[in-house]
Parts: C-alpha cells; structure tokens; sequence
C-alpha cells in the first residue's frame, strides 16, 4: 500500500504556521538534542490520525500549539488532516480535512471525525467484510477492523527500539494487544477479504443450523404435550358420551371438528373399542416377552456351541499332521465323522444368522406397535361417565373447545419441515469452501525467515558474536528470535545494541513480506524513533562525534542497512517506501547514503517550536 508523510504542520496561536517537509522513497532524518521536539513528531502523526487519547507533552510544545495537521498521499490521492490541540486530557473533535491535499492558512472545522474515518477506512481497503474473526476482553468478535490497528506495523518507538520482549507498539494498551494477532494474517496477506467472508458465512450457516436444531427439537416437544392433552381431552369425552369413540388419529384441529356437534351415543362402541385396544396390547406385549425370552435362549445355545467348537479344535492339529501319525483301520472313519461335527458347530456359531435380523426386526416392529396401541388408549375411557348435569355438560364442552382451539392455532410446524430446513443450511454450508490459511501462514512466516537472514548478513559485522545465527520469527509471540546454527537453543540475546538490531529487521522483514504479497492494508511506511538510543543513551552526549570508533561503525551499519532497504525495494518490487527516522546522531555519519534525506538538524536553537512562539506567549 503506497503511502507517506509530505508535511507536517503546526499553527501557533497568533496563527504561525511551521512545516515539517518530507521527501517520498527515501529515509527523511530528523536529528538533533533532547527536549527540541523529535519525539513530539511521530505523536502528532498518531493525534491527527483520530487518536482517542494523546501523549503530546503539554510544556513547550502543546501550550504553544492551536493546530496540528498533516500532508499525506495514499495511493495516487494527497489529503490534508488537520485536528485543534488537545485541551489538557482531552482530545480535540474539531478536524479540518482537505481532499484536494490543500493547507488552509488557518485551519477551521469543517469535518466529522465519523466521515473523516469513513474516507481513510476506504482507502485502507477496510469494509463491512473486515470484521475481528474472534473477539477478547476489550475487542467484540465480528466488529469492525480499525485502520489504527494497521499503524502498529509502522512505528517503532524509542520504548520499544531496544525492549528484549516486546516488538510492537501500544502492547501496554488491552485494544490493541488483542487487535495484533486478529490483523496479523489480514495483514501480510495469509488470509484475505474473499475467504474471511466465506468463513464468516459458514460460521453464520452453522449457527442458523444449531438454531434451526434446537428449534426441531422444541417443536418435537410441543407437538408431544399437544398431543398429549388432546388424547385426553378425547377420552373425557368418549367417557360422557360426547363422541362415539376417539380417532386413531388425535390431534387438537382434527379434535375440535369431531366435537363440533355433539351428540348422545351409548357407551357400548367406546367400552368395545377399549377392550378391543387393551386385548391387542396385551397380545403384543405377550410376543414381545416370548421373542426376548427367544433371543435370550438362542444366545445361550450359541455359547454352548461355541464352547463345543473349542473342545473340537485338537482335531484341526490332528488333520494338519495326518501323514506323520500311525492310524488304526478305523482312524478314516473317525476323523471323518469329527470333521463333519465340526463343520456343522462352525455353521451353527456363524456370527450373524437370518433368524437373528429376522428377530430384530420383528421386536423393532412390536415396540412401534406396542407405542401406537398405548396412544389409542389412552384416548379412550376406561369407565363410562355421565354429568350431574345438562350445565356441567355444556361448561365441559366450552372449555374443551376452547382449549382445542388454543392449540390449534398453536399447534407448530412438523418436525419434517423443521428437518428440511436443517438439510438445506448443511447443503449451504458444504457449498461454502473455506481456504485452510496454516499453510499460507507457513510459507509467509518462512518468507519472514529468509527476509530476515539477509539483514542478518549485511549487519553480521555490527552483531558480533551472533553475525551467523539463523533469525527465526516466532508466529506465537510475533517477534524475531535468533538461533544458533545447527542447533535448537534460541538465545537471549545481550546487549542492547543487537535488541536495536533484531527491531528493525524485524520490521524491514514484516514491510518487504507485506510488499511481496502486495498487502493493500499495510502502508509502505515506517517511523523509527532513536534506533542509536543504546550508543547515545537517553541523553545526548556533549558531542555527537566523540561516541566510540565501534559504535559508530554498528552506527553506520544499521543506516547503511536503511538505506539499501529503500533501494531493495524499489529495485525488486518497482515499488516506494518512506521512512522518518528521529535521531541524535552527526551527520557526517550519512555521508554517501544516497537513499537518506537530511530532513533538518534540531540543534543550535532550531527545535520544533521556534523560539518566537515562546518569546511572545
């Protein structure tokens, strides 16, 4: 994603503006002593960037700030984002946006920050398919991808530069913790829009599936206590004579047709029907018992025989070695008649027989008729009744009906069509096919690898001792290890100095991957912020040309790496990167770098805020 910084800016509060310039496709370095305003530069990138929270130091620099603001290009279009400095704690909503890349000589809001984020979350390429795969504490799976979560690739603070554990920035801060490893593969191209949204449509399809389950289920469950209280309801009323008998079929619509017009039948039809019911289910039952007791004795006779065969199996030793035995003239007839015993006791303990099935199959059928005779009954009175009167009659008739008509109109769906449904979503859900990303995340963490042992290579003069140790990105931990060769031990590396080092060939790695798989989420961009902090400590020295002969070499190194880096990329891709690297250095040490702009020196009074900003407060 072709992205870069032309100006930064900052209005005084007479109005004052001070620019910042940059140059594209190049390494732009700021240096110069503490407390001049470096650091405050890559803070205003991140506030003018919709930051819900700043680090902008207040002394100097804020007090002396009505606006800070942005020139930047994405892609083949320039933007200028303004935004007014923060009142204490508390960011400023007021946002000047220009998509014609224009400064305004004063700027005044004139945008939301809603529609500001709308436009740069177009151009990041982030739409409604961007979603979190998987949520945490602070982050909801399935909302939203921020395009602040991308700027973690992008920045190495002076925090971070020589941090033995920590790689990324904002790792202090839950959102964006969680928010790495749910962009990380998003973002170096191991997985992309089209397969996240079909594993997000499969993963709806699955939930609808489980819904539509549960809701077979439920239904299941009404239509049985519908059921159920219709059948009761049908035999009160057989009982007083309401209905000649109950339908085979019960259900509460059919019900409240039958009872629709009573009239007055004897009891003789029911009482017959209920013996006729009774005296089938009693004979079921009978040949339920004397099948299992069947079953049962089978079983037992099939062991005896198996036992007999065990008894017989001397006699195959005996068969096996027939020509090495002395036989008697009635051996012949003896083994012969042993081997056709034992034939027929290894026909008869065969596994499986047709009588078994058959007997399976006949008790299956028992049961479902045993279930159905049950049903009938218990929609048929046992005893014949009579109202004490024609008013309970009458009271009787409205509540059943009234209860009938209940269910009926609530009666649910078939489990048949609830079946369907399932069916249909499982169809849905095969058709989807869903990219398996691990090995894609192989490769890219190999690529990572290979990217990484270049840097190593062209630095191994600066790293010492570990000059030729194999760099090794940990997916896990997201961070770059080093391994000695030949070997499994990954080293706790020491020294301040090859931490620096392992930063930021970890992070040239991470961009050369994200231009290879032509990532559009990424920006070919990245701000360093003192990566010669383990030369020149936290402090300047009192001359940035007294710093040792060495480390001025593992100096050069790592700018010298920078430098190639840009041409590498241009060279191998046709592609563009800008980096802005804060720094304390001389420079005399970025003599010959043709890929490195001297962007200004903060030394000898220049700072961020000039001094008549101040003079005048």
């Amino acid at each position: 994603m072709r992205f870069g910084i032309d100006v930064i800016s900052i209005w005084s509060r007479k109005g004052v503006r001070r620019d910042v310039e940059f140059k594209r496709n190049c390494v732009n370095v700021i240096t110069g002593g503490s407390q001049t305003g470096k650091t405050a530069l890559l803070r205003i990138i991140d506030y003018c960037f919709l930051a819900s929270e700043h680090k902008l130091p207040h002394d100097v620099i804020n007090d002396n700030t009505d606006w800070y603001g942005l020139k930047f290009y994405i892609n083949d279009k320039e933007f200028v984002l303004a935004r007014r400095s923060p009142h204490e704690a508390h960011v400023s909503n007021d946002y000047f946006f220009s998509s014609m890349g224009e400064f305004p000589a004063l700027p005044s809001a004139n945008s939301s920050e809603a529609d500001i984020r709308s436009i740069l979350e177009a151009e990041f390429g982030i739409d409604d398919r961007v979603v979190l795969p998987f949520g945490g504490r602070a982050l909801k799976s399935g909302s939203k991808v921020s395009f602040r979560y991308f700027f973690l690739f992008n920045t190495v603070s002076e925090d971070i530069i020589i941090n033995t554990t920590t790689f990324f920035d904002r790792q202090d801060e839950e959102r964006y913790r969680e928010a790495l490893p749910r962009i990380f593969d998003l973002a170096l191209g191991i997985d992309d829009l089209s397969n996240i949204a079909a594993r997000e449509r499969k993963e709806q399809l699955r939930k609808e599936i489980a819904k539509a389950e549960r809701r077979s289920s439920s239904l299941n469950t009404r239509s049985g206590i519908f059921d159920g209280e219709a059948r009761k309801i049908a035999s009160q009323a057989a009982a007083y004579g309401l209905i000649k008998e109950a339908p085979a079929d019960v259900s509460a619509a059919s019900l409240r047709d039958v009872i629709k017009d009573v009239t007055a039948p004897s009891m003789d039809a029911t009482a017959q029907r209920y013996s006729e019911v009774n005296a089938q289910l009693f004979a079921t039952n009978r040949r339920i018992r004397k099948l299992q007791q069947f079953t049962e004795e089978h079983k037992a006779y099939k062991t005896t025989l198996k036992v007999s065969e065990d008894s017989l199996k001397p006699l195959q030793v005996l068969m096996g070695r027939s020509a090495d035995l002395v036989k008697s003239e009635i051996f012949d007839d003896l083994m012969s008649g042993l081997k056709a015993d034992l034939s027929r006791v290894k026909e008869a303990v065969a596994p499986r027989r047709p009588v078994d099935g058959q007997v399976t199959s006949l008790l299956r059928k028992l049961e479902s008729d045993k279930s159905a005779l049950e049903e009938q009954l218990e929609a048929l009175p046992k005893m014949p009744k009579s109202f004490d009167s024609l008013r309970d009659m009458w009271l009787f008739i409205g509540e059943a009906r009234g209860k009938l008509d209940a269910y009926a109109d609530a009666e649910p769906e078939t489990s048949t069509v609830a079946g369907s449904d399932v069916s249909d979503l499982m169809r849905k859900m095969e058709e989807i096919d869903v990219r398996n990303v691990e090995e894609a995340r192989d490769a890219v963490v190999y690529l990572i690898n290979e990217v990484a042992m270049g840097l190593v290579g062209e630095a191994s003069s600066a790293l010492e001792n570990y000059g030729n140790w194999q760099a090794i990105f940990s997916y896990r931990d997201k961070r770059l290890q080093l391994r000695k060769p030949r070997s499994t031990l990954i080293e706790n590396v020491g020294s301040s100095s090859n931490h620096m080092f392992l930063h930021l060939f970890q992070f040239l790695a991470l961009h050369e991957v994200a231009i290879n798989k032509k990532s559009v989420f990424v920006p070919a961009f990245l701000v360093l912020d003192q990566p010669s902090r383990p030369y020149y400590g936290e402090e300047d020295v009192v001359d940035p040309e007294e710093v040792d002969h060495s480390d001025r070499a593992k100096i050069k190194a790592a700018f010298e790496m920078l430098n190639n880096f840009v041409a590498r990329i241009n060279r191998d891709y046709g592609a563009e990167f800008q980096m802005i690297v804060l720094e304390h250095i001389p420079a005399s040490l970025l003599a010959g770098m043709k890929n490195i702009h001297l962007v200004e020196q903060f030394r000898d009074g220049n700072a961020l805020i000039p001094a008549s900003w101040r003079s005048h407060e």
